[in-house]
């Protein structure tokens, strides 16, 4: 009976070992709970020349023509009421200082720019941290909001043609070199409790505008406008998630 016991407990250290040195062998993937969205291949790159694909719909939508969820710059949740007022409703947003030039009462992502005095100022930070991210924080890993730079590629007529799709209510995006698209649909914009200007896209990049923290980078599309641009930080828009997996 000890004979047994000594070979069962032997058995199970083996067998722990072995669990052990192929978790250690495996490394973990990036995770992804986008539900299946497909991550489509343009022909686009990241700004240091690595392959990058878009998703095929928004964060928060089920399929492509459906605008999904809307979220301030640098929050990762939706809410009723998208204002930046002293009641302090977005959650980077300090009252106390809000009419100080140059960080506009901005408390995080508050850049790197020179007040009055030509001293340096604000923490230095321009681009979305993980943790804030509404793509990573609610797709997992695998995805993230794309930079202002991966944005302006969208624009670049040499690598995407953009056409309206009437019946979708939207625009195709296809990439040249590939061939493959991806739709964006009309979304408008949240200010407040209101949803606003309903026949134009509009997407959140990941940059701050630097003069300006109170801005961050994205992109509108329309009748009048197309192209990057920045918006005010407590606005609710869209997110389009890229990824490099």
């Amino acid at each position: 009976m000890k004979h047994v016991s000594q070979f069962v407990l032997a058995t199970a250290v083996v067998s722990l070992c072995i669990a052990c040195s192929k978790d250690k062998d495996t490394p973990e993937g990036p995770t992804d709970f986008s539900g299946g969205c497909e991550a489509v291949d343009l022909g686009l790159t990241t700004e240091d020349g690595k392959p990058l694909k878009w998703a095929a719909f928004n964060v928060g939508a089920k399929t492509e023509v459906e605008p999904g969820s809307f979220f301030a710059w640098g929050e990762t949740g939706e809410k009723d009421n998208y204002a930046c007022s002293k009641q302090g409703d977005y959650k980077w947003f300090d009252p106390e200082t809000a009419g100080e030039y140059p960080l506009c009462g901005m408390t995080k992502y508050s850049g790197n720019v020179k007040n009055n005095k030509a001293e340096v100022v604000g923490d230095g930070l321009f681009v979305l941290q993980k943790e804030d991210d509404a793509a990573t924080k609610v797709w997992g890993t695998k995805w993230r909001i794309p930079t202002l730079e991966e944005v302006q590629q969208l624009f670049d007529d040499t690598k995407c043609e953009w056409t309206f799709d009437t019946d979708r209510n939207g625009y195709v995006v296809k990439g040249i070199k590939t061939g493959n698209s991806i739709f964006l649909p009309m979304t408008g914009f949240r200010s407040g409790a209101e949803l606003k200007y309903t026949d134009y896209c509009y997407y959140w990049a990941s940059t701050v505008l630097e003069a300006e923290p109170n801005y961050a980078f994205g992109f509108a599309y329309g009748e009048w406008v197309k192209g990057s641009n920045y918006f005010q930080r407590h606005f609710g828009q869209a997110v389009r998630a890229v990824t490099e997996y």
